[in-house]
């Protein structure tokens, strides 16, 4: 199971340094961590393994970094909840609706194998408005050092 981690971890390090030359914001519009990331700064840092414990899990934590497992089924919807500074591995890929305090809800086509990196998250909800169950490993940065 280490291994398996380490694996996609590595994977999505590597492919989120690789990313095509598509501008900032053709990369937002096709991705769900942007999405929410782009319309505005958190005020506050909310869990989603506490505030969605159905759709998130922590597979590996230490000193440095989380690495969160992220499934959302069709007809889905997760809780309010922000992201610390991430790295994002799209395991299997479909259709949401993001939601924010603040803008008109956007609607996002999360594409499996891509990888991608955001800052701070701002705060917002997301519902899985296709027909696939999509799967996200997050990998949330605690310490540089």
């Amino acid at each position: 199971m280490k291994k398996l981690i380490l694996m996609t971890l590595l994977s999505a390090l590597f492919c989120s340094c690789n990313q095509d030359s598509k501008s900032r914001s053709q990369r937002v519009e096709n991705n769900l961590m942007d999405s929410a990331s782009v319309i505005q700064k958190p005020t506050e840092n909310i869990d989603i393994v506490q505030t969605s414990p159905n759709q998130a899990r922590v597979l590996m934590e230490n000193e440095h970094v989380r690495i969160v497992e992220y499934f959302i089924k069709p007809g889905d919807k997760d809780v309010w909840h922000t992201h610390p500074p991430r790295s994002s591995y799209v395991v299997a890929g479909g259709k949401v609706k993001v939601y924010t305090e603040n803008a008109e809800p956007k609607i996002s086509e999360v594409k499996t194998g891509t990888s991608s990196w955001a800052d701070q998250g701002a705060k917002h909800y997301v519902e899985n408005i296709g027909d696939t169950d999509i799967k996200i490993i997050l990998t949330e940065i605690k310490s540089m050092e």
